[in-house]
C-alpha cells in the first residue's frame, strides 16, 4: 500500500486549521496540526512530516522565527515550509524565503492553489531525494570497486600459499586442519566481494548506536 505524506498544519486560528485540514485529508494526505511555533517545531522533530504549511503571523512565535529553527536542525533542514499568509508585499516574502520557506500560499486560502503549490514542493523534495540516492549509490561502488581491486592480488596470494603449504603437511598434523581453515575464510571474503560488486542500490543498517553501515545483504540482493 502506498504510504500517505504526512502534512503539518500551522496557524494559531482553528478554523483556518481544520478548513485546511479538510481539504488535504480529502486529497488523502495525511495530516497534524499545531498552533504556535514552538509546537510546530516539537511536532517536526518527533513527527517528521513531509511537509509543513505554516502561517507566518502567529502570536507566540512567528512563523518565520520557527522556520529558522526547523531549519537549523540538521536532521530536519530537508523539511520544505509553505508559508501561508495574507500579506504578500515583497518585503514579507523575502523575509519568508529569507527564514528557509519553499513557497507560500496566499490567504483566503484557494483550494486549487493550495494543492497544487503542495503538488509542486512534494515533486521537488522526490526529486532531491532521488539525486542525493543516486549520489550515495555512485559513491558506494566507486568505494566497492575499489575495495574489491585492492582485495584480489592479496587473496589469490593467500590462496596460493594456503594451497601450498595443504600439499607439503600431512592431513592428520596440526597445521593441515588450520590451513583449511583459511581457504574457508578466503572463500567467504571472496562472496563478499562479489557482493559489494553487486551492489544496485543505498541500502544502510544500525552497527553500533547511532552509526549507520552499508547492507550489504540488502545492497547487492545476493543472497
Amino acid at each position: 500500500m502506498k504510504q500517505r505524506n504526512l502534512l503539518l498544519v500551522v496557524d494559531d486560528n482553528p478554523v483556518n486549521i481544520k478548513l485546511v485540514r479538510s481539504i488535504l485529508e480529502k486529497e488523502g494526505y495525511g495530516t497534524l496540526s499545531a498552533m504556535d511555533g514552538p509546537s510546530a517545531i516539537a511536532a517536526v522533530k518527533t513527527e517528521k512530516p513531509d511537509l509543513v504549511l505554516m502561517d507566518i503571523f502567529m502570536g507566540k512565535m512567528s512563523g518565520l522565527e520557527a522556520c529558522r529553527a526547523i531549519k537549523r536542525e540538521k536532521d530536519l533542514r530537508d523539511v520544505p515550509v509553505i508559508f501561508v499568509t495574507g500579506n504578500t508585499d515583497d518585503a514579507v516574502l523575502q523575509k519568508a524565503f529569507e527564514s528557509g520557506g519553499t513557497d507560500y500560499v496566499r490567504k483566503p486560502i484557494n483550494r486549487a492553489e493550495l494543492l497544487a503549490r503542495i503538488k509542486s514542493v512534494l515533486t521537488q523534495k522526490k526529486l532531491v531525494e532521488r539525486l542525493v540516492e543516486q549520489e550515495k549509490l555512485r559513491g558506494v561502488l566507486e568505494m566497492a570497486g575499489a575495495v574489491c581491486h585492492e582485495m584480489n592480488q592479496p587473496l589469490q596470494a593467500v590462496t596460493w600459499a594456503t594451497e601450498l603449504l595443504l600439499k607439503e603437511v600431512a592431513p592428520e598434523g596440526c597445521l593441515y586442519p588450520a590451513a583449511l581453515d583459511i581457504i574457508r575464510n578466503i572463500e567467504k571474503i571472496g562472496e563478499i566481494t562479489r557482493k559489494l560488486q553487486g551492489i544496485t542500490r543505498y541500502e544502510t543498517m544500525t552497527y553500533i548506536g547511532d552509526t549507520r553501515i552499508i547492507d550489504i545483504e540488502r545492497a547487492s540482493g545476493i543472497g
